[in-house]
């Protein structure tokens, strides 16, 4: 469990989060994610069981609930 933030230090609550997955090249929310999340800037943090769950996801993807479009930019210097 994190109890303060280790960026900014402020305090952190569990909730539910939206989490990014990557398989290959593929982009993936994982919904309902449950996380440690800095009140003061929002940092979310992962317990080692949910790594690992986040993991086994990683390697046999579930069935795609819903997809959703994102824009992609260029960062120009």
């Amino acid at each position: 469990m994190v109890t303060r933030c280790y960026f900014c230090g402020g305090k952190t609550q569990q909730r539910r989060v939206r989490a990014e997955n990557w398989w290959g090249e593929t982009l993936a929310f994982v919904e309902n994610v449950p996380a440690w999340v800095c009140e003061n800037c929002g940092e979310a943090y992962f317990d080692a069981e949910t790594c690992q769950r986040l993991d086994r996801l990683r390697k046999v993807p579930p069935p795609t609930r819903r997809t959703v479009e994102v824009p992609v930019y260029s960062f120009s210097e």
